[in-house]
């Protein structure tokens, strides 16, 4: 968990160290996108803790917010959403009856910066409502179900077909343990994005 924190910390620290020339945008030609959006994400989810280490499994989900113009070049959003991270089978067994199963809404923002019309990044984080069930991470492993509110962080880049809609890919990792009980679904997504702006 330490190492995909420090990964989404340094790319989120590179993203707002870009050199404000590099990219220079006009204030009569804005670029930050301001309104209500829609996106679609379609992926892999992997799992990297206790029984479950080094499993996949495709995952997918839809979030929808607001965006606000703060400058010419970037905005802020805030957004809900919900996803769906996967069943993944033990490493020693493909039993469906002990396979992980992640899943929940979330409720969080996100800072977009416009390098150019066309090309973005972003940033993101929020809550996680995880509701999970997999086996502990001990000794003698049992099943356990939980629900609990957690957190995600993230980061992506993208590309604006049109004023409406744009493609990106993105890294998130969703925080879905529930140590009291000893489950560890922490999950890396990888994930492709459609977003539709109204």
């Amino acid at each position: 968990m330490k190492k995909s924190l420090f990964a989404v910390a340094l790319a989120a620290a590179g993203f707002a160290a870009v050199p404000a020339a590099a990219f220079a945008q006009s204030a009569s030609s804005p670029t930050a996108q301001q309104g209500w959006y829609v996106d679609a994400e379609v992926g892999y989810g992997q799992i990297n803790k206790g029984p479950y280490d080094s499993k996949g499994d495709a995952i997918g989900g839809l979030k929808g917010g607001y965006r606000f113009a703060i400058n010419p070049a970037m905005s802020v959003g805030v957004e809900a959403g919900y996803e769906y991270l996967g069943r993944i089978d033990a490493r020693y067994s493909n039993a469906s009856s002990l396979r992980s199963k992640l899943y929940g809404p979330t409720l969080g923002a996100n800072l977009r910066y416009n390098f150019s019309p066309d090309w973005y990044g972003e940033v993101r984080g929020g809550a996680f409502y995880a509701q999970g069930q997999g086996l502990t991470d001990s000794t003698n492993p049992n099943y356990q179900r939980f629900d609990r509110t957690r957190y995600y962080a993230g980061v992506g880049v993208g590309y604006n077909i049109n004023q409406h809609w744009s493609v990106g890919v993105n890294y998130n990792y969703y925080d879905g343990s529930n140590r009291s009980h000893g489950v560890q679904l922490q999950t890396n997504a990888y994930t492709a994005q459609v977003e539709y702006r109204f």
